[in-house]
């Protein structure tokens, strides 16, 4: 078997998923060299180390981590050392090969053939498989600014108070507005947080910040009417992206395929005062999802499909528009195994079943 088709079916077996194209087999021959794609079958989703890698090819250890180490290097496999030794991991497509060798640096030619490459994946594969997934895998954060003090909040409800469950914290550029260029929102807005965060501020990919810092890039995003989505999980946070619907993979799902159920929308709701309106457009235009339309001088507002980011509310110059609790909001599951565990389970029962 070719050794990138192998690879495809390796991390197609990630609960994330990698449906096979010949856009994505085109990704992994950009992403992983002709001498080192057999060495990365090898690997698994599981952290082993170099040796153990090495010995399972049947080359030279010295060879082995070399070639590693370049893979490494350029954010298409993870590295961490255990107990003294270098360890290497696969990356699942997000977050992972999408993000990482993005974030890593491209010369201007490999960027423009990942940006048509990802993009036709993404279009045609793999937004349906991400979509799939139920629970969602990410989930819309509320601006902070946005609620009400006099509405209780729980901890996993808020951006700024899940980062402070974190040991560590990085700030990267956006890879989707790298690739799509859609638009000029403030790139330096992605943040990861302890292992991913470590990995990638070592590789050169990410840069470590303190929490302030983190809370300020939180901030800018919601002043420049990004989108705060993250892992759909209460405990700690994985990542943390700020989003745009122009150029963002995630947000695309709703607006571009129409899967509404592909992003977890925050437990939040607007809710819009029609007598307070007076028309000025600020909600029309900071509405990721096109929920607000003008209309003879006055909002018209889509309950349906308002996922709770709150960029509206934020600025809404007569208070016309506050943020509520969503009606039967469902918790996001504790952590990211029981995430995934319910995930792999309601796939299989959609298999055994279709």
């Amino acid at each position: 078997m070719h050794h990138y088709h192998k690879l495809q079916k390796k991390l197609a077996t990630h609960p994330v998923g990698a449906p096979r194209s010949e856009e994505f087999l085109e990704i992994l021959k950009i992403l992983f060299h002709s001498d080192e794609v057999e060495l990365a079958t090898m690997l698994e989703f599981k952290l082993q180390k170099a040796s153990e890698v090495a010995k399972k090819a049947g080359i030279g250890p010295d060879e082995a981590l070399r070639k590693l180490e370049a893979m490494a290097d350029r954010g298409s496999v993870l590295a961490k050392i255990v107990d003294g030794e270098f360890s290497y991991a696969l990356l699942p497509n997000y977050p992972g090969l999408f993000e990482y060798p993005v974030m890593k640096g491209l010369d201007e030619p490999t960027r423009d053939r990942l940006a048509q490459l990802w993009h036709a994946y993404y279009m045609k594969d793999m937004a349906a498989e991400l979509a799939s997934a139920d629970p969602p895998w990410n989930r819309i954060f509320p601006a902070q600014n946005a609620i009400p003090d006099e509405i209780e909040i729980l901890p996993y409800e808020i951006a700024s108070q899940m980062m402070e469950k974190n040991e560590v914290i990085a700030v990267a550029n956006c890879p989707c507005r790298i690739l799509e260029r859609n638009c000029d929102k403030p790139l330096e807005v992605c943040l990861c947080f302890d292992g991913a965060a470590r990995f990638l501020a070592e590789r050169g990919m990410a840069k470590i910040i303190p929490l302030e810092e983190a809370r300020n890039v939180l901030k800018r995003s919601e002043q420049a009417g990004l989108v705060h989505t993250g892992s759909n999980n209460a405990e700690k946070l994985i990542f943390m992206c700020n989003c745009c619907p122009c150029c963002c993979h995630l947000l695309m799902m709703i607006t571009k395929h129409n899967r509404t159920e592909a992003l977890a929308k925050s437990s939040y709701r607007a809710d819009f005062n029609t007598e307070s309106c007076i028309g000025c457009g600020i909600c029309e235009q900071r509405c990721p999802m096109g929920a607000y339309h003008m209309h003879e001088d006055v909002a018209d507002y889509d309950a349906a499909a308002c996922i709770g980011c709150g960029l509206c509310v934020s600025t809404c110059p007569t208070n016309a528009i506050t943020l509520v609790k969503r009606d039967g909001y469902i918790p996001p599951p504790a952590n990211m195994n029981e995430l995934v565990k319910k995930i792999v389970e309601k796939k299989r029962k959609d298999r055994n079943t279709g």
